[in-house]
């Protein structure tokens, strides 16, 4: 019985909890004892060197208000951690109060889900249960990778750039675009992987499926185009000689391509954001030459500041303002993206029995059928 015993332990997912109240511990414990396992700290330093001894950690709970290390201190070492594990690791933010500027803050800098401190047992748990899932929910997308990768199935996998390689040739674009007046153009395309129930950072979703998106990006662009990897989940890629608008409807593409690999529970979804800026684009000293770095900051905040708010699509100067402010996005960035769903896709829905989402996209199925059906008339009638 006792071997029983360990072995139910060892296979409960672990928790760190992190506060410097014993009582609030306490609290949290009695919450989640039975169905989860726990490890205490009292500040953000301890927890720290928790998560990197301990990999057997499956969730945080933090407090925001610690001595040593607040929650805030331990958001940012963990977002920007160079270790996986640890960097994609969900974040609950424990909060004694409602108040919005605060959930805003923790949200930005990198909080999973935030609850308050009077949270009832059954969805404390709830909550938790999501979490502690959320890195096997992987294999879900694993199953809609046939969608990014199915029409090149037959194609030899291709190494993409170094970071070095993609510099020198992004800064030979960019110097001949600045000399011929012609446009340059950066994408910045973050992922995050998102469940219904969670409010806030999306977290990495699998390195396959990541792999797969930087196969067909590289598939995709033009020659003269390059793409590099540049972080865990998050891509750039160098255009020229490209009209804006055409680079941001090429953008948008992507983008409702890799997340269209989503599982078919409908609760868990793929974030694909996507910052995007040129060198036309007005600079508060537009009397210098825009650099490299500067444009890959700019592009780079702007896709992250998408990845936080869970959207789906382009971010430019316009998107980034309306985001920033707290805004909701305009009405009509929804209805770009229901123009960049294509056909194969909107049949593949109808084959997975998906007939609500493509009625929202009738109008259009039935446009690009309709040379298929005038065809099948005229030789019907001869």
């Amino acid at each position: 019985m006792q071997l029983d015993s360990s072995r139910d332990l060892a296979l409960k997912p672990r928790i760190l909890i992190a506060d410097d109240s014993r009582i609030v511990r306490a609290t949290l414990i009695k919450h989640i004892q039975g169905m989860f396992d726990f490890r205490e700290a009292l500040d953000g330093e301890q927890a720290w060197e928790a998560l990197l001894l301990d990999p057997s950690i499956r969730v945080v709970i933090s407090d925001l208000t610690m001595p040593k290390l607040d929650g805030y201190g331990l958001l940012k070492r963990i977002r920007s951690s160079k270790i996986s594990r640890i960097r994609n690791m969900p974040v609950v933010v424990v909060s004694g109060s409602d108040e919005q500027a605060e959930r805003d803050r923790a949200k930005a800098a990198g909080a999973t889900d935030l609850i308050t401190k009077g949270i009832g047992t059954a969805q404390l748990l709830s909550r938790l249960d999501i979490l502690s899932k959320l890195t096997s929910s992987q294999n879900e997308f694993e199953r809609g990778l046939q969608f990014l990768m199915g029409q090149q199935g037959g194609a030899d996998e291709v190494s993409l750039l170094s970071q070095d390689d993609w510099t020198t040739q992004a800064e030979a674009m960019l110097t001949g675009a600045t000399r011929q007046r012609r446009n340059f153009v950066i994408l910045h395309v973050c992922l995050g992987l998102k469940h219904i129930g969670l409010e806030g950072y999306p977290l990495a979703p699998p390195e396959v499926l990541v792999h797969a998106v930087g196969q067909l990006l590289h598939r995709t662009i033009r020659q003269t185009d390059c793409v590099v990897q540049t972080g865990a989940a998050a891509f750039a890629i160098a255009t020229g000689s490209i009209h804006f608008d055409s680079a941001r409807n090429f953008a948008e593409r992507v983008c409702r391509a890799i997340v269209n690999a989503h599982p078919r529970d409908g609760e868990m979804e793929l974030v694909a954001s996507c910052g995007v800026v040129s060198v036309t684009e007005p600079r508060k000293d537009s009397s210098a030459e825009p650099s490299l770095p500067d444009l890959q900051e700019v592009v780079a905040r702007r896709a992250e500041l998408g990845l936080r708010s869970s959207v789906t699509g382009v971010i430019g100067e316009e998107e980034e303002k309306f985001l920033g402010s707290g805004m909701q996005l305009p009405a009509r960035l929804p209805e770009q993206l229901k123009e960049s769903i294509d056909l194969a896709t909107l049949l593949r829905w109808i084959k997975e029995g998906k007939e609500d989402q493509v009625l929202a996209h009738l109008d259009k199925l039935s446009l690009e059928l309709q040379p298929l059906v005038d065809l099948l008339l005229k030789r019907k009638q001869q």
